[in-house]
């Protein structure tokens, strides 16, 4: 009996998008006898897009500000009858924008995300969906709002500037002047963890490296989060910055959900319906999947830890390549992960080759399982 195994996988970050991954992996399923399906997934950051071409089939060419605010070509997508829209923030702010020397949070804002939301409004979507994930800023939305007519004031009642050093400067929200057709739409966070903004465990503290700050700009940064949390407050505005997912994307979903009045949810979990997971699930007795790094933050909220839950209500084994594995990982619903990297080989040889390594290492997993059949 021949061995039905869906090739699942994230992104592999620096290496291959999660198309390229998922087609890797179905050659090594069949190399070793097994009959293959992909489904790329994304769990609301950079690919979300392309992911998500089945459900938003249409393309709309826009031309934002990037997360230096200097102007860059983005996409928005559509579904077929033009009611639901898709904005994807990284495509925007994402640090994919920027060369290393350009990382800095504190100079970095989210103007883009607002521009993309605007020409979803001008498209005439009355359901707006925003990817959060993958971004190069942290500036808990300022700039997105601001790009929507929102103003963000200093002391002296002048607009301060909407950027994560910016936001130091904050003291008060104008929310009189917001696009008015925010009103009219349902607008839902597609979050890729369900950090919150502020707090030991908070958007700033736990990425502000990887997205070029230094430990110095990470107390600047949670304290002009802070000033924005407490400028929302006065305006009205009952999130603390302390709710799951509010951190996702540099404080984002915050922007979102208490700046817009916009609802979180987990991205993984949405991409996974959009995509009818749970009906392709009943048809498969292996599921693949596969991500950069398999570590402690893949329990945040991020696409493996949705893939084990479901999978382990299905009593289906989930198998994990990745490029790291840490050895104290232990996730419910994950039957067996495998680091793919070649022994001795340098880092980016490994990069190099991950395609090469996820279809050596789906093959051998799919052999394996076969003889137990």
């Amino acid at each position: 009996m021949t061995l039905r195994v869906l090739c699942a996988p994230d992104k592999f970050k620096q290496a291959c998008p999660a198309a390229r991954a998922a087609s890797a992996i179905a050659a090594g399923v069949a190399d070793a006898g097994g009959t293959p399906t992909t489904l790329p997934l994304a769990d609301g950051g950079e690919g979300t897009l392309d992911v998500l071409a089945p459900a938003f089939p249409q393309r709309v060419a826009v031309r934002v500000r990037g997360p230096l605010g200097t102007p860059v070509e983005a996409a928005i997508g559509l579904s077929a009858d033009g009611r639901r829209a898709l904005v994807e923030s990284a495509q925007a702010c994402g640090l994919w924008r920027l060369e290393e020397h350009e990382r800095d949070p504190l100079r970095t804002g989210t103007l883009g995300v607002g521009d993309m939301i605007r020409a979803a409004l001008d498209a005439g979507a009355v359901e707006i969906l925003v990817g959060l994930g993958g971004s190069a800023t942290s500036d808990g939305g300022a700039g997105m709002a601001v790009a929507l007519g929102a103003r963000v004031l200093d002391a002296a009642g002048r607009d301060a500037e909407p950027t994560g050093g910016g936001l130091l400067k904050a003291r008060a929200l104008d929310l009189a002047g917001l696009d008015a057709r925010l009103r009219r739409v349902k607008l839902t966070a597609l979050c890729d963890v369900m950090t919150p903004m502020l707090g030991e465990h908070g958007a700033s503290r736990k990425f502000v490296v990887q997205k070029g700050g230094t430990t110095r700009a990470l107390h600047k940064l949670e304290e002009g989060l802070a000033l924005l949390q407490l400028a929302a407050q006065q305006a009205g505005i009952n999130l603390k910055g302390t709710e799951p997912g509010t951190g996702s994307a540099g404080g984002l979903g915050f922007g979102v959900a208490g700046l817009l009045g916009g609802m979180l949810r987990p991205g993984a979990d949405a991409v996974l319906d959009l995509l009818d997971f749970s009906r392709l699930l009943r048809e498969t007795d292996l599921v693949i999947t596969g991500e950069g790094s398999y570590d402690a933050q893949t329990a945040e909220g991020k696409l493996i830890a949705a893939l084990a839950a479901r999978c382990q209500a299905a009593g289906v084994p989930l198998c994990v390549l990745a490029g790291v594995v840490a050895p104290d990982v232990a996730l419910p619903g994950v039957t067996a992960a495998f680091g793919i990297a070649r022994f001795g080989a340098r880092k980016q040889d490994n990069l190099d080759e991950t395609e090469a390594n996820l279809r050596r290492a789906s093959a051998q997993v799919t052999r394996l399982l076969r003889a137990r059949r």
